[in-house]
Protein backbone atom coordinates (compact mmCIF):
# COMPACT_ATOMS: atom_id res chain seq x y z
CA UNK A 1 0.00 0.00 0.00
CA UNK A 2 1.77 3.87 -0.80
CA UNK A 3 1.60 5.83 1.73
CA UNK A 4 -0.50 9.01 1.58
CA UNK A 5 2.18 11.30 0.74
CA UNK A 6 2.83 9.55 -2.41
CA UNK A 7 -0.18 9.27 -3.44
CA UNK A 8 -1.45 12.70 -2.91
CA UNK A 9 2.13 13.64 -5.00
CA UNK A 10 1.03 11.72 -7.55
CA UNK A 11 -2.41 12.81 -7.74
CA UNK A 12 -1.10 16.56 -7.51
CA UNK A 13 1.38 15.56 -10.88
CA UNK A 14 -1.47 14.40 -12.09
CA UNK A 15 -3.79 17.03 -12.56
CA UNK A 16 -6.63 14.70 -9.95
CA UNK A 17 -7.43 15.51 -6.61
CA UNK A 18 -7.10 12.93 -3.70
CA UNK A 19 -9.24 11.67 -1.45
CA UNK A 20 -8.72 9.45 1.95
CA UNK A 21 -11.63 6.91 1.20
CA UNK A 22 -10.67 5.40 4.95
CA UNK A 23 -12.07 8.45 6.26
CA UNK A 24 -15.65 9.15 3.86
CA UNK A 25 -18.07 6.60 3.93
CA UNK A 26 -19.73 6.41 0.66
CA UNK A 27 -23.04 7.61 -0.17
CA UNK A 28 -25.26 3.99 -0.49
CA UNK A 29 -27.02 6.18 -3.31
CA UNK A 30 -23.83 6.52 -5.43
CA UNK A 31 -22.73 2.73 -4.58
CA UNK A 32 -26.14 1.36 -6.10
CA UNK A 33 -25.37 3.59 -9.13
CA UNK A 34 -22.57 1.23 -10.36
CA UNK A 35 -22.85 -2.87 -10.26
CA UNK A 36 -20.26 -4.79 -7.86
CA UNK A 37 -18.82 -6.32 -10.97
CA UNK A 38 -18.05 -2.85 -12.38
CA UNK A 39 -16.58 -1.59 -9.64
CA UNK A 40 -14.49 -4.60 -8.87
CA UNK A 41 -13.13 -4.47 -12.77
CA UNK A 42 -12.38 -1.31 -12.43
CA UNK A 43 -11.20 -0.78 -8.92
CA UNK A 44 -13.38 2.25 -8.80
CA UNK A 45 -16.13 3.77 -5.79
CA UNK A 46 -18.25 5.68 -6.34
CA UNK A 47 -18.55 8.53 -2.85
CA UNK A 48 -20.58 10.92 -3.32
CA UNK A 49 -23.04 13.47 -5.36
CA UNK A 50 -21.13 16.27 -6.44
CA UNK A 51 -22.93 18.85 -8.93
CA UNK A 52 -24.47 16.98 -11.74
CA UNK A 53 -22.08 14.19 -11.09
CA UNK A 54 -20.55 11.21 -8.76
CA UNK A 55 -17.18 12.05 -7.49
CA UNK A 56 -15.15 8.27 -7.94
CA UNK A 57 -12.77 6.96 -6.44
CA UNK A 58 -10.05 5.43 -8.67
CA UNK A 59 -6.91 3.69 -8.13
CA UNK A 60 -4.40 4.66 -11.09
CA UNK A 61 -4.15 8.01 -13.11
CA UNK A 62 -4.02 6.47 -16.21
CA UNK A 63 -7.53 5.40 -15.67
CA UNK A 64 -8.72 8.83 -16.29
CA UNK A 65 -9.70 7.04 -19.98
CA UNK A 66 -12.42 4.84 -18.63
CA UNK A 67 -14.15 7.77 -16.83
CA UNK A 68 -16.66 7.33 -20.03
CA UNK A 69 -17.09 3.97 -19.03
CA UNK A 70 -17.89 4.64 -15.41
CA UNK A 71 -20.12 7.66 -16.80
CA UNK A 72 -22.35 4.97 -19.19
CA UNK A 73 -22.75 2.09 -16.26
CA UNK A 74 -23.80 5.00 -14.20
CA UNK A 75 -25.61 7.24 -15.94
CA UNK A 76 -24.22 10.33 -14.34
CA UNK A 77 -21.39 12.61 -14.97
CA UNK A 78 -17.90 11.39 -13.33
CA UNK A 79 -15.51 13.19 -11.18
CA UNK A 80 -12.68 10.91 -10.63
CA UNK A 81 -10.35 11.25 -7.47
CA UNK A 82 -7.42 9.23 -7.04
CA UNK A 83 -6.88 6.50 -3.67
CA UNK A 84 -5.09 4.33 -2.61
CA UNK A 85 -5.64 0.82 -4.69
CA UNK A 86 -5.91 -1.61 -1.75
CA UNK A 87 -8.53 0.69 0.12
CA UNK A 88 -10.57 1.03 -2.45
CA UNK A 89 -10.77 -3.30 -2.78
CA UNK A 90 -11.32 -3.05 1.20
CA UNK A 91 -13.91 -0.42 0.48
CA UNK A 92 -15.44 -2.40 -1.98
CA UNK A 93 -15.61 -5.71 -0.04
CA UNK A 94 -17.05 -3.51 2.92
CA UNK A 95 -19.79 -1.75 1.25
CA UNK A 96 -21.27 -3.95 -1.20
CA UNK A 97 -21.25 -6.94 0.93
CA UNK A 98 -22.05 -6.43 4.80
CA UNK A 99 -20.43 -8.97 7.72
CA UNK A 100 -23.07 -11.49 6.74
CA UNK A 101 -22.07 -11.83 3.04
CA UNK A 102 -25.90 -10.38 1.80
CA UNK A 103 -25.69 -7.35 -0.35
CA UNK A 104 -26.11 -3.87 0.92
CA UNK A 105 -27.95 -2.69 -2.11
CA UNK A 106 -30.53 -6.26 -1.65
CA UNK A 107 -30.91 -4.85 2.39
CA UNK A 108 -31.33 -1.46 1.77
CA UNK A 109 -34.74 0.70 0.05
CA UNK A 110 -35.56 -1.93 -3.42
CA UNK A 111 -34.83 -0.29 -6.51
CA UNK A 112 -35.97 -1.20 -9.86
CA UNK A 113 -34.21 -3.44 -12.00
CA UNK A 114 -34.18 -1.94 -15.04
CA UNK A 115 -33.16 -3.60 -18.67
CA UNK A 116 -32.16 -1.94 -21.49
CA UNK A 117 -32.89 -3.66 -24.66
CA UNK A 118 -31.93 -2.59 -28.24
CA UNK A 119 -33.29 -3.83 -31.52
CA UNK A 120 -31.54 -3.06 -34.77
CA UNK A 121 -31.10 -4.46 -38.19
CA UNK A 122 -28.46 -4.07 -40.89
CA UNK A 123 -31.22 -3.12 -43.48
CA UNK A 124 -34.33 -1.24 -43.28
CA UNK A 125 -37.45 -3.01 -44.19
CA UNK A 126 -36.88 -6.08 -42.05
CA UNK A 127 -39.77 -4.92 -39.51
CA UNK A 128 -37.15 -3.28 -36.79
CA UNK A 129 -39.96 -0.77 -36.11
CA UNK A 130 -42.98 -3.25 -36.09
CA UNK A 131 -41.00 -5.60 -33.73
CA UNK A 132 -39.71 -2.44 -30.74
CA UNK A 133 -43.30 -0.77 -31.35
CA UNK A 134 -45.30 -4.56 -30.44
CA UNK A 135 -42.82 -5.74 -28.02
CA UNK A 136 -43.08 -2.22 -25.75
CA UNK A 137 -47.34 -2.86 -26.18
CA UNK A 138 -47.13 -6.59 -25.03
CA UNK A 139 -44.43 -5.67 -21.73
CA UNK A 140 -46.44 -2.49 -21.00
CA UNK A 141 -49.54 -4.75 -21.12
CA UNK A 142 -47.74 -7.10 -18.27
CA UNK A 143 -48.18 -4.43 -15.34
CA UNK A 144 -44.20 -3.65 -16.52
CA UNK A 145 -43.25 0.18 -16.64
CA UNK A 146 -41.93 0.21 -20.28
CA UNK A 147 -40.19 3.39 -22.35
CA UNK A 148 -39.74 3.10 -25.97
CA UNK A 149 -37.56 5.76 -27.39
CA UNK A 150 -37.53 6.04 -31.21
CA UNK A 151 -33.73 6.78 -31.89
CA UNK A 152 -33.79 6.27 -35.37
CA UNK A 153 -32.04 9.29 -36.03
CA UNK A 154 -33.15 10.83 -38.59
CA UNK A 155 -36.04 8.82 -39.87
CA UNK A 156 -37.98 8.36 -37.06
CA UNK A 157 -41.06 6.34 -37.78
CA UNK A 158 -42.52 5.25 -34.44
CA UNK A 159 -44.77 8.25 -33.67
CA UNK A 160 -46.13 8.30 -37.16
CA UNK A 161 -47.07 4.79 -37.12
CA UNK A 162 -49.11 5.81 -34.18
CA UNK A 163 -50.28 9.10 -35.37
CA UNK A 164 -48.76 11.00 -32.69
CA UNK A 165 -46.86 14.78 -33.00
CA UNK A 166 -44.88 15.16 -29.72
CA UNK A 167 -44.03 18.61 -28.96
CA UNK A 168 -39.95 17.60 -29.09
CA UNK A 169 -38.22 15.36 -30.58
CA UNK A 170 -34.70 13.85 -30.16
CA UNK A 171 -33.46 16.78 -32.40
CA UNK A 172 -34.32 19.09 -29.80
CA UNK A 173 -32.58 17.47 -26.93
CA UNK A 174 -29.19 17.07 -28.86
CA UNK A 175 -29.27 20.59 -29.56
CA UNK A 176 -29.62 21.27 -25.91
CA UNK A 177 -32.62 22.73 -26.13
CA UNK A 178 -34.81 20.38 -23.55
CA UNK A 179 -33.65 17.84 -21.48
CA UNK A 180 -34.67 14.08 -22.02
CA UNK A 181 -37.48 13.91 -19.02
CA UNK A 182 -39.35 17.05 -20.73
CA UNK A 183 -39.83 14.71 -23.95
CA UNK A 184 -41.44 11.48 -22.27
CA UNK A 185 -44.86 11.26 -24.05
CA UNK A 186 -47.83 9.30 -21.95
CA UNK A 187 -49.55 6.90 -24.24
CA UNK A 188 -52.79 5.30 -24.98
CA UNK A 189 -51.17 1.71 -25.08
CA UNK A 190 -49.82 1.47 -21.74
CA UNK A 191 -46.06 2.42 -22.32
CA UNK A 192 -44.27 6.09 -22.79
CA UNK A 193 -42.67 7.14 -25.26
CA UNK A 194 -39.57 9.86 -26.33
CA UNK A 195 -40.14 10.33 -29.99
CA UNK A 196 -37.43 10.81 -32.85
CA UNK A 197 -37.35 13.48 -35.76
CA UNK A 198 -37.46 12.32 -39.10
CA UNK A 199 -35.31 14.49 -42.22
CA UNK A 200 -33.09 15.44 -39.99
CA UNK A 201 -29.64 14.98 -41.54
CA UNK A 202 -27.70 15.98 -38.32
CA UNK A 203 -29.10 13.47 -36.10
CA UNK A 204 -28.21 10.14 -38.22
CA UNK A 205 -24.30 11.74 -38.24
CA UNK A 206 -23.71 13.34 -34.21
CA UNK A 207 -20.91 13.40 -32.96
CA UNK A 208 -19.22 11.46 -29.47
CA UNK A 209 -19.53 14.13 -26.93
CA UNK A 210 -23.58 14.06 -28.60
CA UNK A 211 -23.20 9.97 -28.18
CA UNK A 212 -21.53 10.36 -24.68
CA UNK A 213 -24.11 12.78 -23.84
CA UNK A 214 -26.96 10.49 -25.40
CA UNK A 215 -26.36 7.25 -23.18
CA UNK A 216 -24.88 9.24 -19.82
CA UNK A 217 -29.15 10.56 -19.76
CA UNK A 218 -31.05 7.27 -21.25
CA UNK A 219 -29.22 5.16 -18.77
CA UNK A 220 -30.19 7.66 -16.21
CA UNK A 221 -33.72 7.55 -16.95
CA UNK A 222 -34.14 4.36 -17.92
CA UNK A 223 -33.72 3.32 -14.14
CA UNK A 224 -37.55 4.59 -13.45
CA UNK A 225 -38.65 1.63 -15.74
CA UNK A 226 -38.67 -2.02 -15.79
CA UNK A 227 -37.81 -2.17 -19.61
CA UNK A 228 -36.17 0.65 -21.94
CA UNK A 229 -36.64 -0.45 -25.46
CA UNK A 230 -34.35 1.52 -28.23
CA UNK A 231 -35.27 1.34 -32.15
CA UNK A 232 -32.17 2.07 -32.95
CA UNK A 233 -31.77 3.04 -36.80
CA UNK A 234 -30.52 0.87 -39.73
CA UNK A 235 -27.49 0.24 -40.35
CA UNK A 236 -23.95 -0.48 -38.34
CA UNK A 237 -22.76 2.86 -38.28
CA UNK A 238 -20.50 3.58 -35.06
CA UNK A 239 -23.73 5.56 -33.40
CA UNK A 240 -25.90 2.55 -33.75
CA UNK A 241 -23.39 -0.09 -32.62
CA UNK A 242 -21.93 2.45 -29.33
CA UNK A 243 -25.73 2.64 -28.41
CA UNK A 244 -26.79 -1.00 -28.88
CA UNK A 245 -23.41 -2.01 -26.76
CA UNK A 246 -24.42 0.51 -24.32
CA UNK A 247 -27.40 -1.89 -23.51
CA UNK A 248 -27.86 -4.95 -21.68
CA UNK A 249 -29.45 -6.25 -24.43
CA UNK A 250 -29.36 -6.49 -28.43
CA UNK A 251 -32.11 -7.98 -30.15
CA UNK A 252 -31.10 -8.22 -34.16
CA UNK A 253 -33.73 -8.49 -36.82
CA UNK A 254 -33.92 -10.50 -40.25
CA UNK A 255 -35.46 -12.19 -42.36
CA UNK A 256 -35.61 -15.08 -45.00
CA UNK A 257 -34.37 -12.79 -47.61
CA UNK A 258 -31.92 -11.08 -45.99
CA UNK A 259 -29.81 -13.71 -44.31
CA UNK A 260 -26.27 -12.12 -44.99
CA UNK A 261 -27.44 -8.85 -43.83
CA UNK A 262 -28.65 -10.16 -40.67
CA UNK A 263 -24.75 -12.06 -40.09
CA UNK A 264 -23.04 -9.03 -41.24
CA UNK A 265 -25.29 -7.31 -38.48
CA UNK A 266 -23.84 -9.81 -35.98
CA UNK A 267 -20.21 -9.18 -36.85
CA UNK A 268 -20.25 -5.76 -37.10
CA UNK A 269 -21.70 -6.12 -33.28
CA UNK A 270 -18.78 -8.55 -32.45
CA UNK A 271 -16.42 -6.37 -33.58
CA UNK A 272 -16.78 -3.09 -31.75
CA UNK A 273 -17.57 -5.50 -29.31
CA UNK A 274 -13.94 -6.80 -29.07
CA UNK A 275 -12.92 -3.01 -29.76
CA UNK A 276 -14.07 -2.22 -26.75
CA UNK A 277 -13.10 -5.41 -24.45
CA UNK A 278 -9.43 -5.09 -26.18
CA UNK A 279 -9.20 -1.21 -25.55
CA UNK A 280 -10.74 -1.92 -21.92
CA UNK A 281 -8.14 -4.60 -21.34
CA UNK A 282 -5.03 -2.15 -22.16
CA UNK A 283 -5.77 0.59 -19.97
CA UNK A 284 -7.33 -0.83 -17.07
CA UNK A 285 -5.37 -2.84 -14.65
CA UNK A 286 -6.89 -6.02 -13.21
CA UNK A 287 -10.09 -5.91 -15.97
CA UNK A 288 -11.52 -9.17 -16.55
CA UNK A 289 -12.93 -8.54 -19.69
CA UNK A 290 -17.01 -10.53 -21.37
CA UNK A 291 -15.55 -12.81 -23.74
CA UNK A 292 -18.88 -13.78 -25.17
CA UNK A 293 -20.72 -11.65 -27.43
CA UNK A 294 -24.44 -13.27 -27.57
CA UNK A 295 -27.14 -11.25 -29.28
CA UNK A 296 -30.51 -12.46 -29.66
CA UNK A 297 -31.81 -13.01 -33.28
CA UNK A 298 -35.36 -12.69 -34.43
CA UNK A 299 -36.46 -13.89 -37.54
CA UNK A 300 -39.10 -11.56 -39.41
CA UNK A 301 -41.66 -12.67 -42.15
CA UNK A 302 -41.15 -16.27 -42.10
CA UNK A 303 -43.34 -18.45 -43.45
CA UNK A 304 -43.68 -21.28 -40.75
CA UNK A 305 -41.84 -21.77 -37.66
CA UNK A 306 -38.90 -24.18 -38.69
CA UNK A 307 -37.59 -21.96 -41.38
CA UNK A 308 -36.66 -19.24 -38.54
CA UNK A 309 -34.84 -21.73 -36.24
CA UNK A 310 -33.56 -23.29 -40.07
CA UNK A 311 -31.91 -19.84 -41.20
CA UNK A 312 -31.25 -18.76 -37.55
CA UNK A 313 -28.98 -22.22 -37.51
CA UNK A 314 -27.42 -21.35 -40.95
CA UNK A 315 -26.17 -17.76 -39.34
CA UNK A 316 -24.42 -19.68 -36.23
CA UNK A 317 -22.67 -22.22 -38.91
CA UNK A 318 -21.51 -19.18 -40.73
CA UNK A 319 -20.33 -17.18 -37.81
CA UNK A 320 -18.63 -20.30 -36.20
CA UNK A 321 -16.52 -20.78 -39.91
CA UNK A 322 -15.90 -17.12 -40.13
CA UNK A 323 -15.33 -15.63 -36.85
CA UNK A 324 -14.77 -18.13 -34.04
CA UNK A 325 -12.41 -20.57 -36.13
CA UNK A 326 -10.08 -18.06 -36.31
CA UNK A 327 -10.41 -15.53 -32.85
CA UNK A 328 -8.86 -16.99 -29.99
CA UNK A 329 -9.76 -15.17 -27.12
CA UNK A 330 -13.47 -13.91 -27.89
CA UNK A 331 -16.31 -15.86 -29.40
CA UNK A 332 -19.63 -15.20 -30.77
CA UNK A 333 -22.72 -17.34 -29.61
CA UNK A 334 -25.90 -15.79 -31.06
CA UNK A 335 -29.06 -17.00 -29.30
CA UNK A 336 -32.54 -17.38 -30.75
CA UNK A 337 -35.51 -15.57 -29.49
CA UNK A 338 -37.77 -16.75 -31.98
CA UNK A 339 -39.84 -15.77 -35.12
CA UNK A 340 -42.73 -13.95 -36.34
CA UNK A 341 -44.74 -15.66 -39.23
CA UNK A 342 -45.60 -13.23 -42.32
CA UNK A 343 -48.78 -11.50 -42.79
CA UNK A 344 -49.14 -8.63 -44.99
CA UNK A 345 -52.59 -8.13 -44.63
CA UNK A 346 -52.30 -8.27 -40.52
CA UNK A 347 -49.62 -5.48 -40.93
CA UNK A 348 -51.27 -2.87 -43.59
CA UNK A 349 -54.53 -3.17 -41.38
CA UNK A 350 -52.92 -2.07 -38.65
CA UNK A 351 -50.75 0.56 -40.28
CA UNK A 352 -53.85 2.01 -41.75
CA UNK A 353 -55.52 2.37 -38.59
CA UNK A 354 -52.20 3.25 -37.09
CA UNK A 355 -52.15 1.05 -34.44
CA UNK A 356 -49.81 -1.54 -33.26
CA UNK A 357 -51.37 -5.40 -34.87
CA UNK A 358 -50.90 -6.86 -32.15
CA UNK A 359 -53.70 -4.60 -30.80
CA UNK A 360 -55.87 -4.62 -34.21
CA UNK A 361 -55.70 -8.52 -34.87
CA UNK A 362 -54.59 -9.89 -31.59
CA UNK A 363 -55.38 -13.72 -32.83
CA UNK A 364 -53.39 -13.19 -36.30
CA UNK A 365 -50.34 -15.15 -36.39
CA UNK A 366 -47.89 -12.07 -36.86
CA UNK A 367 -49.42 -11.10 -33.46
CA UNK A 368 -49.46 -14.61 -31.45
CA UNK A 369 -45.68 -14.35 -32.22
CA UNK A 370 -44.85 -10.81 -30.82
CA UNK A 371 -46.39 -12.18 -27.84
CA UNK A 372 -44.60 -15.29 -27.53
CA UNK A 373 -41.43 -12.84 -27.90
CA UNK A 374 -42.84 -10.36 -25.36
CA UNK A 375 -43.31 -12.75 -22.83
CA UNK A 376 -39.83 -14.32 -23.05
CA UNK A 377 -38.00 -11.03 -22.92
CA UNK A 378 -39.47 -10.61 -19.58
CA UNK A 379 -37.57 -13.75 -18.58
CA UNK A 380 -33.96 -13.28 -17.48
CA UNK A 381 -32.17 -13.89 -20.06
CA UNK A 382 -30.25 -16.83 -18.06
CA UNK A 383 -32.83 -18.86 -18.04
CA UNK A 384 -34.87 -18.38 -21.19
CA UNK A 385 -35.20 -21.60 -23.83
CA UNK A 386 -36.84 -21.80 -27.24
CA UNK A 387 -40.32 -23.27 -26.84
CA UNK A 388 -42.55 -21.59 -29.54
CA UNK A 389 -46.00 -22.50 -30.71
CA UNK A 390 -49.41 -21.19 -32.15
CA UNK A 391 -52.46 -21.86 -30.45
CA UNK A 392 -55.63 -22.50 -32.10
CA UNK A 393 -56.87 -24.40 -34.96
CA UNK A 394 -53.39 -23.40 -36.43
CA UNK A 395 -52.17 -26.53 -36.15
CA UNK A 396 -49.10 -26.97 -32.96
CA UNK A 397 -45.20 -26.10 -34.29
CA UNK A 398 -43.49 -27.14 -30.96
CA UNK A 399 -39.68 -27.03 -30.60
CA UNK A 400 -37.24 -27.16 -28.11
CA UNK A 401 -34.10 -25.66 -29.02
CA UNK A 402 -31.09 -25.90 -26.61
CA UNK A 403 -28.35 -23.85 -27.27
CA UNK A 404 -24.98 -23.70 -25.03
Amino acid sequence: MMNTTDIRTLARKSGMPYIDISREAPDQRCIRLLKERFARDYNSLPIRFLGDGVLVAISDPEQKDIVDTLSTHMGRKVYPALADAEAIQKAIDQYYANGNGKKEAESAEPTRRSRIISIISNKGGVGKTHVALNLARIISGCKKKVLLIDADLGNADISNKLALFPEYTLYDFLLGDVDLDSMIEKTSLGFDLIAGSSGEFKLANINYIQRSKFIRSFRNISQRYDFTIFDLSAGITTTVLDFALASDEIIIVSTPQDIIAGYACIKACFQQFMAIEEKLLDKVEFYKPSRVFSPWVVMNQISNLNQGIFIFNRICQTADERINSIETFFSVKPQYLGGVLYDKEAIRAAESQRKPFTLVNPKSKPSQCLDYLGRIVMEPPEIRSYNQELRGGLGRFAMIFGMS
